[in-house]
């Protein structure tokens, strides 16, 4: 049953898909011993290591003309890595290889606001819980010590996101800007090896930029 609502209103379904860019950091990061800045981690990020193309998509439901509930999830670039040699009491020279793919996931509550002087044009903000997924993969050659670190990771995280969407005969086109928080702790205890060489580890920001083309369905 929809919700009272302001005249004029209809409760709708919506779906979007995203493209854009991202920023995320791992060529300086300090506290990811596996990968990270050169003098200080198992193995220097080469491709996508500061940045990358994205994509993505998410569904939502409006309950008032200025509420939405909304869920999604976007892949992350991977990043390739080579070995930097004998740091954190292991060998990984630069023949050998890894690669790091992630992918996250949201909800979150939508809050929209017109623009008043251009019709069916809103600037929106949202807020909410996203969980982020890293999977570590190793070429041959890659010292044992550094595999036992952990394979995957994962952490739970606020979400925050802004931007702006304009409304035609039901199609949705926008813009929109999305910060997912780093995180010191992605791996904790999936390893027999500690700090030495690695975990629990860390994952940098994700500041995510993307275009977004989207249809809503009355309810």
């Amino acid at each position: 049953m929809a919700m009272p609502s302001e005249s004029g209103f209809q409760n709708s379904l919506y779906v979007e898909g995203h493209f854009g860019g991202t920023q995320s950091n791992w060529v300086d990061d300090n506290n990811n011993l596996v990968l990270g800045r050169t003098t200080l981690s198992s193995f220097t990020p080469g491709k996508h290591g500061k940045k990358g193309l994205v994509g993505g998509a998410d569904i939502g439901y409006t309950l008032t003309p200025h509420i939405a509930i909304e869920g999604g999830w976007f892949y992350v670039p991977k990043v390739n890595g080579t070995g930097t040699g004998n740091t954190n009491n292991v060998n990984n020279p630069a023949s050998v290889t890894m690669t790091l793919k992630s992918w996250f996931a949201y909800t979150a509550a939508k809050l929209t606001v017109p623009v008043g002087f251009v019709q069916n044009l809103d600037l929106f903000g949202k807020i909410g819980v996203g969980y982020r997924a890293l999977d570590y993969s190793y070429g041959n050659g890659v010292a044992i010590a550094t595999t036992l670190v952990g394979r995957r990771g994962h952490y739970w995280t606020p979400v925050f996101g802004a931007g702006v969407q304009y409304d035609w005969n039901s199609w949705l086109f926008g813009v929109q800007y999305v910060c997912v928080p780093g995180n010191s702790e992605i791996n904790r205890g999936a390893g027999t090896y500690t700090t030495a060489v690695g975990a629990p580890n860390s994952a940098p920001a994700i500041h995510q930029y993307t275009g977004s083309v989207g249809y809503k369905f009355a309810i």
